[in-house]
């Protein structure tokens, strides 16, 4: 009887030991090694492999009951709302997932390293209604490790752009960084709306405008989180075709057109300047450039795209001297900065975050000269003023304040709260909060796990709704 109890201590004692010392472990072995029942005739076990159960359940996975009322029902209609209204966005990113059709594009566009392709852009709310196109990029140019973007939009004959991107990168013994940058622009009907800050949208001038630039930028690397930078560029414009219109019962002004030196005609002009990053944004994934829908051009830039910014800060400095070719009919300074904060929100995940952005910049005309209209500060863009419409705010200096609220409504998806305030000024006596001009809206931001897709907005402000859609990144 000794004996009989003394074998069964001991196997509660090993029985024990086994169990608790390993977790789950001891009955994930005994399961696991299990003789598959149902009447088979005797031969080798058969292995099955249970789920492996976490040793404790977190908190956030057990549901919890809440009463329902109307208080709570109220509450709850925006969030409806906009779960009903991303449905069918989600069911089709669903869909693809199922049969990897990011995958078969990507196969389609791009060469084996994906380092190479092509793939559509498109704009929607831009300097045109809608504008579509094709970019071509490179992320290993003949094997040298240099980058090429070549980015086309088209609207129609008279309505496109074209931009070329060439850039050599830092390497591991080196601290320079060559870009080389031209771009041809093409519009038949711009909008200028006079009286800069305090403009009526009732009185515009329209124009044409054909638009060429050269520029180069040579960067040095300070410290891996500082460039300084020098660059030095050509500029051409050809502006025709100016009409006036005023609404009833106020005269066009043709003379302000020429009394302000809008620059019609043919300018050239030179300018060379000098400007410093510094960027301490730390970020959840980096943007590595190599996907199929990104626009994101030359993705070794110092200032690329970081994917879900949730800390940190970018300051981005510097000035410009800019001259005519042709005579001093135009020469100016342009100086500008950028200041870019964002902040994680306590008590949240760090996917949760705030972003705010300061961007001031003047120009300043030297001596009795000019400085062309098309050249001066604007707000109203895909970037900028959302709400308003292009180059709706026009003059020497710009002040542009924005704060957005971002955060995860899927793995790949960001949803945007945001407000912007700006306004133009001709010295820096006439700001005031009384002249900011406000919008706000919400959107909807894609990408993949490395890489700025697109976004979608509708921004709303006292003069109308309007709806965006970019594959850029505002900030």
């Amino acid at each position: 009887m000794t004996k009989a109890f003394y074998i069964f201590g001991m196997a509660v004692l090993f029985v024990w030991f086994i169990g608790p010392s390993s977790g789950m472990a001891g009955d994930t072995m005994s399961e696991s090694f299990s003789v598959k029942r149902g009447g088979s005739p005797p031969g080798p076990s058969i292995i099955v492999l249970p789920d492996t159960l976490p040793a404790a359940v977190h908190p956030d996975s057990i549901p919890y009951r809440a009463e329902t009322g109307l208080g709570r029902e109220i509450l709850r209609i925006p969030a409806s709302i906009l779960h009903l209204a991303i449905m069918p966005l989600k069911w089709g990113v669903i869909w693809s997932q199922e049969y990897q059709v990011y995958d078969r594009l990507s196969d389609l566009f791009l060469n084996e390293e994906r380092t190479a392709g092509f793939y559509p852009n498109f704009s929607v709310g831009g300097r045109t209604a809608f504008a579509a196109g094709i970019t071509y990029f490179n992320r290993d140019v003949a094997g040298t490790g240099h980058s090429l973007d070549v980015n086309t939009f088209y609207t129609n004959a008279e309505n496109f752009k074209l931009g070329v991107n060439y850039k050599i990168p830092p390497e591991q013994l080196q601290r320079y960084q060559l870009t080389f940058n031209g771009n041809m622009r093409l519009n038949d009907d711009q909008n200028i709306f006079l009286g800069g800050n305090s403009s009526s949208d009732d009185l515009e001038a329209s124009y044409r405008i054909e638009h060429y630039s050269l520029q180069t930028e040579a960067g040095y690397l300070v410290t891996p989180g500082i460039l300084a930078e020098l660059t030095l560029g050509l500029t051409h414009a050809v502006i025709r075709d100016i009409s006036m219109e005023a609404a009833e019962g106020e005269a066009p002004l043709p003379s302000a057109l020429q009394s302000e030196g809008f620059g019609l005609g043919k300018a050239t002009l030179l300018h060379t300047g000098l400007g410093m990053i510094a960027d301490n944004r730390r970020a959840l994934s980096r943007n590595t450039n190599d996907n199929l829908l990104s626009t994101i051009t030359t993705s070794y830039d110092f200032k690329q795209t970081k994917i879900r910014v949730y800390s940190g800060s970018l300051f981005d400095l510097g000035v410009r001297y800019n001259r005519s070719t042709t005579g001093r009919d135009y020469e100016y300074l342009n100086y500008y900065g950028d200041w870019q904060q964002f902040f994680p929100l306590p008590g949240l995940p760090l996917d949760r975050r705030l972003a705010l952005r300061a961007r001031l910049q003047k120009r300043y005309p030297l001596g009795n000269s000019s400085v062309p209209f098309y050249e001066k500060s604007i707000l109203g863009d895909a970037a900028n003023l959302r709400g308003y419409r292009q180059d709706r705010f026009r003059d020497l200096g710009s002040l542009l304040l924005t704060l957005e609220y971002r955060y995860p409504i899927w793995d790949t998806w960001d949803a945007v709260l945001f407000t912007d305030q700006g306004q133009v000024f001709h010295n820096y006596r006439q700001i005031d909060l009384d002249q900011f001009h406000g919008a706000y809206g919400t959107g909807l931001r894609f990408m993949t796990a490395s890489d700025f897709l697109f976004r979608v907005e509708i921004a709303f402000s006292r003069e109308g709704t309007r709806s965006l859609m970019e594959f850029s990144m505002n900030f």
